[in-house]
């Protein structure tokens, strides 16, 4: 992020108005939440450096107790009516401010909560921490802003049971991003990850797939078997393509969901688990819900912390760091010495808008590295359909620029 981030709670539309625009006019980036007991959902989706908080009573405080317990990588601000409240804050607010309070008096706590966080007498932010780190994050590639945040927002959450939807296009790295938060986990880490491609699965087998079986349960049930949920005990399940799954099944998972606990096909003996899920789509599940194709219900349990993995062609900054990550694990794969990508290489692979996204750039990668024959990977390595069409778009935007300059003249 370029500035930092003010994060305005409360409930009266004139004092959000009023700061906003203080805080906007001072160079800083302002957001907005209604009440204190948003914050924790906002935090969860963007970094914010400083929590402006106006306080409504003893429940609002009991809650920024909790954000600074969880450790999220932000000064607080108060304000409030009557100035007994201090003792109460007293290791959580950087300020407690009293209104009325002067716009000067709201900028100078401002700017000494922000101090707080860069002399770093604060907890150091995970994002700081990462500046000073290598390329990957658990295995994540990417140093984009939009990248970093997803880094900081896994380390935030590694560690709460809470469930995780990822959302993003095909391709952007879902699956990857669902490790990176198993291994984040340190209780969880040394335990099993278990992805099940719910797409992939036939209908007739899915139910004892995931919640096992016994022996005679149905034709073919010759054993008894453990399901995927309950090998998965005590480490992540990540169900990929959750869109995918019926809606009488929808009902069966969000029981585990809630309670962590099923029935085996063809047994009525409760079995219980501890398991992190992290689902994944790449659909409209909003969409969905009003299509009558998924449940309602069963998409608030999903979304507690939502993430969604942006597409490569808006993180281009990340595509060199991609490209050298893939160059090098497919030269040790193949046993081969690339030195390098060519500078008209890469500015081919830059103007290319990458519709199949990461998924789409490795195996491009991987296809250049056991072709080259010289070291270097040049636009010769490149498919040809993927070097006419960025040349066809240079075309097209050289021939429009020249109208455009064609008719500024006339």
């Amino acid at each position: 992020m370029n500035k930092p981030r003010v994060l305005i709670v409360s409930e009266d539309r004139l004092t959000q108005k009023s700061l906003y625009e203080l805080i906007c006019q001072h160079g800083y980036e302002a957001g907005i939440t209604h009440s204190v007991k948003d914050v924790m959902a906002y935090l969860d989706e963007k970094i914010c450096h400083v929590i402006l908080a106006d306080i409504a009573g003893a429940d609002d405080i009991e809650i920024l107790k909790l954000i600074r317990e969880k450790g999220y990588p932000s000064e607080i601000i108060t304000m409030a009516s009557h100035n007994n409240i201090e003792d109460d804050l007293d290791g959580v607010a950087v300020d407690c401010l009293i209104r009325p309070v002067e716009d000067k008096k709201i900028i100078s706590s401002i700017e000494k909560a922000l101090s707080r966080v860069s002399l770093g007498e604060a907890k150091p932010s995970f994002l700081n921490k990462l500046l000073h780190k290598e390329e990957t994050f658990y295995d994540l590639v990417g140093q984009s802003p939009s990248f970093k945040e997803i880094y900081s927002l896994i380390d935030r959450i590694s560690s709460s049971k809470a469930t995780i939807l990822l959302r993003g296009e095909s391709g952007t790295g879902k699956r990857m991003v669902a490790r990176a938060i198993h291994k984040a986990d340190k209780k969880r880490r040394d335990k099993p990850f278990m992805e099940i491609s719910c797409g992939a699965l036939p209908r007739e087998i899915i139910e004892s797939e995931l919640f096992g079986h016994t022996k005679g349960s149905f034709t073919g049930a010759i054993n008894e078997r453990k399901g995927r949920f309950e090998l998965a005990h005590g480490g992540t399940v990540l169900l990929d393509d959750i869109d995918s799954f019926s809606l009488d099944l929808q009902v069966k998972l969000l029981r585990v969901l809630q309670h962590k606990e099923f029935e085996r096909v063809g047994d009525h003996k409760t079995i219980k688990v501890d398991v992190r899920f992290v689902v994944s789509t790449n659909q409209d599940l909003e969409k969905a819900i009003m299509d009558k194709k998924f449940r309602e219900d069963l998409y608030y349990r999903l979304n507690v912390i939502s993430i969604n993995i942006p597409p490569l062609r808006s993180r281009k900054d990340d595509l060199p760091l991609l490209v050298n990550h893939f160059m090098s694990l497919y030269s040790k794969e193949n046993h081969k010495k690339i030195k390098s990508v060519s500078d008209d290489t890469m500015q081919i692979l830059m103007n290319y808008d990458w519709p199949g996204n990461i998924r789409e750039l490795e195996n491009i990668i991987e296809r250049a590295v056991i072709l080259d024959m010289d070291g270097v990977i040049g636009s010769d390595d490149l498919p040809e359909l993927l070097v006419g069409n960025v040349m066809a778009s240079l075309d097209t935007k050289i021939n429009n620029a020249a109208a455009s300059d064609d008719l500024s003249l006339t």
